[in-house]
């Protein structure tokens, strides 16, 4: 047993905390491998279409695949401007820049008339037949090997499950200037 002095107050104990999450920790890392796996076989699957001499499909497919990732990405705020600020001053006005071109064209799209709406639909369909002839070439370079085609789905899963690779990639690559 021990003797405190007198004059020592004696310390309170420490209560013992344990906080248990219902969430599983590593819930993020399934949901990225689940993410790679989807992706690398969706390509496979293009893959093999390609194969059975059904590239347009493939082709169709995977372009309107895009098209709606690329909306679903943008509505729900995985795609966005960096909100931390930049030293350069050129980036902020380009930054800023950018936010009033997408706030201009939010608020054309919200009084626009019938015909206006149709040209855009006209223009978003024209652009859905380039991005579809660009990934029918693509997959016609798929064809003759498995492994290129695993690699692009890979790379393109990279960009998604990681949103900021490109970004800390760009950091990595960019020079001081003296």
């Amino acid at each position: 047993m021990t003797t405190h002095d007198t004059n020592e107050p004696a310390t309170p104990p420490v209560p013992i905390i344990n906080i248990h999450n219902s969430v599983d920790a590593n819930a993020h890392i399934w949901r990225v491998l689940a993410t790679f796996l989807v992706i690398i076989g969706f390509v496979v699957i293009a893959w093999g279409l390609g194969q059975w001499g059904m590239l347009e499909l493939a082709a169709t497919g995977t372009a309107a695949v895009i098209s709606m990732l690329l909306q679903l990405l943008l509505r729900n705020g995985f795609i966005v401007l960096p909100d931390s600020k930049s030293d350069d001053a050129r980036i902020e006005e380009g930054k800023n820049a950018l936010r009033s071109i997408v706030a201009m064209f939010q608020a054309m799209l919200d009084r626009s008339s019938l015909l206006r709406l149709v040209l855009i639909a006209v223009g978003y369909g024209i652009g859905f037949i380039l991005v579809r002839a660009a990934i029918s070439v693509v997959l016609g370079a798929f064809i003759g090997n498995i492994f290129f085609a695993i690699g692009f789905g890979a790379i393109i899963a990279a960009f998604i499950c990681f949103p900021t690779l490109l970004a800390g990639t760009m950091r990595a690559l960019k020079s001081r200037r003296s």
